[in-house]
């Protein structure tokens, strides 16, 4: 037997040399590490090596290492479990390696731990295959991203999908997360899914998968284009298990390969719009091809080659020399040399500039030719046409007086046109720098001219300057300098060029007219036919308080209020069609504007100024504001005339109406009180007498009631400023409610009111009162005794002007029969015992002496509506 267990022994230790596997001991007493000698040479140190735990060993040259392994055992000892650790280690002779250390303590009676047990096994080649496949997955993963590229796998009897990083990030999964087929296709444009969805279908049925297209939306809103390519899986028995596939998302190829397609059909455009087309000379061949747009210009067939002979067959005899003899120079020197040849195309000689290319293989021979032959025949005649108009420019700059110059601001150099030096009065083509033509610049403009070229090169691209020159005889010119300044990329003024012309003839001829424009009594304006102001005198400095350097060059518009903008574009088109002197009429009365934005009345007029250079437009501005106001004050006195005539004549209506009332109302009781004494002065009875007497006093009582009523009338007739001030419709109803609450409670009356529009009003306080007790007393008192009486009081506002209504559902008036003394004196419409005419006569005159009025509509057995409309 032990014969036996000392084999297996051996057999074990033999095993785990050949798996390097080695022991080693913990003497937790003394800190020490015992090895074996597999642990020995896995480490590369010599057999009965002893290693402290408080000494780093040699493969640990960094402490922390060996501090990580420490504290591990360390905690695995005080939990009192096992410890499962990988590291990495470095030997001495500079290799390193990977090894798994396992260990358990042993444990004595009282739980302390004596010694740990452990192992210590190589797993390099292990470990070296793991990282080898980790950074072949972090590859995959990073080519799949770099290439917009990610895979899947579809197992298609559990309809689930294993993904890759790069799709599982697309799609917003856990990375090594299973999905399924529906969350896979969530994110596909909806007007590709149903394609996509029957392409998968499909896919199944046939064990096949084609190449697909679609689009998908990421979780930002982009939309790219994918393209999924597949295989079928198969199980042994060829049973269709599922797909594995790549989609790749191929947005930016698409867009190169339309980008591309678009380029190639500009190019093809560019040849067409700019008459050039390009050719290859293959020297082995000795033949030629050429680009489409040059075969139909040809009228060669389209990719077919040709001859050299079928190239020169539509050049001239006596240019076909030069070319081939140009050719051959290019062949000799390998070298394109440029040329120019005429040739008939379609009927028509055209001028061809041929540019190219040598081609040569490494030992330098001559492989192909490119050319590029571009039709410049417009460009030739052009050439010739602006060597004719040059000739005219020179012709029209000596009449005009006029100069063009151009300086290079690098080289300070100045080309000045031949006419420039007869301006200068200077010998033509010598040097010119700018010093020079500083030196001319009369001294008192020097400062000046100076300042406004510095303002050019530093941020103006075109100014214009009026300056004079003091020539080498001593003459004195005025010349206007136009100039623009020309910029690189960055925005640096790298030239200067424009013109100079001879102004002194317009400047002593506009000084001229300058004093003659000085001398007008009133302000006037020149305009040019864009409605700029080109010159001012001192009296339209004074109206309208602007410099001449605020005006000059502003358009008039700055001067005059929009709201004229209608009324002056006819007037304007109007003069120009007839330009004659005219005073124009703006019917409301034209007004201007200063520059402290105050507007002033004036009366203008117009006239033409012809010049050289066209039509000007003097415009001559008359001040009537004085006479504004005088005219202001005859209409307001005109008026306040015609107000007071209208008040005269309302009162003497008012009177008129006053008179027949008063007449027709006293003369019945007057009457009567003279028949009651006539009878009176009958009788001797005296009881007969005391009964008479009462009649007296009822026809005495109705009498003063009248003239009473008629008195308030002709007092609020005559209150023509009744005193106002703001009053409450809310807190009025509620007074008139509190003097007939008996009446309300009585009759079971609903009164509702609406004043959210409009609540006040400055009105005077006691009509007011007066206006709610006769309209909601009138509603009480002729009440239909078929419903229960309901009164709606509202207010608004119409136009800008308060509103209020009385709307009840009584027995209503016929309007038809009285609606014209609806609201006379002692007129009643109903059998009722109060009813005396009373009420709406002196709610009328009270609205009316406000300036109100008040209108009624209704109907017999339904009800009555009052509007007073207040002012």
């Amino acid at each position: 037997m032990d014969k036996i267990k000392q084999n297996i022994d051996i057999s074990i230790a033999d095993l785990n040399a050949i798996a390097r596997i080695g022991y080693w001991q913990l003497d937790t007493s003394s800190d020490t590490y015992l090895l074996d000698d597999i642990s020995c040479e896995i480490t590369q140190l010599p057999n009965g090596t002893t290693l402290s735990t408080k000494e780093k060993p040699p493969f640990c040259p960094t402490g922390n290492k060996w501090a990580v392994i420490q504290e591990t055992l360390a905690k695995a000892i005080e939990q009192k479990s096992s410890f499962n650790h990988e590291v990495e280690l470095f030997l001495s002779d500079g290799n390193s390696i990977w090894v798994l250390l396992i260990g358990k303590g042993n444990y004595d009676e009282g739980g302390n731990c004596v010694n740990v047990s452990g192992m210590v096994q190589d797993i390099t080649i292990r470990k070296n295959s793991e990282i080898e496949l980790f950074k072949k997955n972090e590859i995959l993963n990073y080519t799949e991203n770099k290439a917009s590229l990610g895979h899947w796998k579809w197992d298609l009897k559990s309809n689930v999908i294993t993904c890759s990083r790069n799709i599982s990030r697309i799609i917003g999964s856990p990375d090594g997360e299973k999905i399924t087929i529906e969350i896979l296709t969530e994110g596909i444009h909806p007007g590709d899914k149903k394609q996509v969805q029957d392409h998968l279908k499909n896919s199944v049925e046939s064990k096949t998968f084609t190449p697909l297209l679609h689009r998908y939306i990421l979780e930002d809103g982009t939309e790219r284009i994918i393209q999924v390519l597949g295989e079928p899986l198969f199980n042994k028995a060829e049973e269709l298990t599922g797909f594995m596939c790549s989609s790749q998302d191929i947005t930016a190829k698409k867009r190169f390969e339309d980008e591309l397609f678009e380029k190639n059909k500009l190019f093809l455009t560019a040849q067409q719009k700019a008459h050039f087309g390009y050719w290859l000379w293959n020297l082995t061949t000795d033949l030629f091809s050429c680009s489409e747009n040059m075969a139909d210009a040809l009228g060669f067939e389209r990719n077919v080659e040709f001859t050299m002979s079928d190239l020169l067959k539509d050049i001239p005899q006596e240019n076909q020399k030069d070319i081939l003899d140009t050719l051959n120079k290019t062949i000799e020197t390998k070298s394109f040399v440029e040329f120019t040849h005429p040739i008939y195309m379609h009927g028509e000689l055209r001028h061809i500039k041929v540019t190219g290319e040598v081609y040569t293989d490494l030992e330098g021979n001559i492989l192909t030719i490119l050319g590029i032959s571009q039709d410049i025949t417009d460009q030739k005649n052009f050439e010739n046409e602006l060597i004719s108009k040059n000739q005219l420019l020179g012709f029209a700059e000596q009449i005009t007086k006029i100069g063009n110059w151009q300086w290079d601001l690098n080289t300070n150099k100045i080309k000045w046109s031949t006419n420039l030096y007869r301006i200068f009065e200077r010998e033509d083509n010598l040097p010119i720098v700018f010093d020079i033509y500083y030196s001319y610049i009369h001294p008192e403009d020097r400062e000046r001219v100076s300042a406004i070229i510095d303002t050019i090169l530093e941020s103006k691209d075109f100014e214009r300057v009026i300056h004079r020159i003091l020539l080498e005889n001593g003459k004195i010119k005025t010349v206007e300098l136009l100039a623009m300044a020309i910029r690189d990329q960055y925005g640096n003024a790298i030239e200067m060029l424009g013109t100079l012309q001879d102004v002194s003839e317009q400047r002593a001829e506009e000084m001229k007219f300058k004093g003659l424009l000085e001398s007008a009594p009133n302000a006037t304006l020149i305009l040019d036919e864009g409605n700029i102001i080109q010159m001012i005198n001192k009296q339209a400095e004074r109206l309208f308080k602007y410099t001449p350097e605020e005006l000059v060059g502003s358009n008039i518009d700055l001067l005059i209020p929009s709201r004229f903008d209608e009324k002056r574009a006819p007037l304007r088109e109007a003069f120009y069609a007839n330009p004659t002197v005219k005073t124009y009429d703006m019917g409301a009365g034209l007004h201007m504007l200063n520059k402290d934005g105050k507007e002033i009345p004036v009366q203008v007029t117009l006239g033409p100024l012809q010049i050289e250079g066209g039509l000007l437009l003097s415009v001559v501005i008359r001040d009537i504001t004085e006479e504004k106001l005088h005219q202001e004050n005859i209409i307001k006195a005109k008026e306040d005339l015609e107000t007071l005539t209208q008040e005269l004549t309302t009162q003497n209506h008012q009177l008129a109406d006053f008179t027949q009332i008063t007449s027709h109302n006293l003369r019945a009781p007057v009457s009567n009180l003279n028949s009651l004494l006539d009878i009176y002065k009958m009788m001797d009875n005296e009881e007969d007498q005391k009964e008479l007497f009462k009649k007296f006093e009822i026809v005495i009582a109705h009498l003063t009631l009248t003239l009473n009523t008629l008195i308030e009338a002709l007092t609020a007739k005559n209150h023509t400023s009744l005193e106002r001030s703001e009053v409450s419709f809310g807190a009025t109803l509620t007074k008139t409610k509190e003097i007939f609450t008996a009446e309300i409670s009585n009759s079971k009356a609903i009164i509702k009111s609406n004043f959210a529009k409009v609540d006040s009003i400055r009105y005077h306080k006691i009509y007011l009162e007066s206006i709610f007790q006769n309209l909601i007393g009138n509603a009480l008192k002729y009440k239909s005794r078929e419903r229960v009486p309901e009164l709606e009081i509202s207010s608004k506002i119409d136009n800008g002007k308060t509103i209020l209504s009385f709307k009840d559902n009584g027995l209503g008036i016929d309007l038809e029969k009285h609606g014209h003394k609806i609201f006379g004196l002692n007129k009643v419409f109903h059998n009722h015992p109060e009813a005396k005419g009373i009420g709406l006569f002196m709610t009328k005159t009270q609205i009316e002496a406000m300036g109100g009025k008040i209108t009624v509509s209704s109907k017999v057995d339904e009800g009555t509506t009052f509007n007073i409309h207040f002012i």
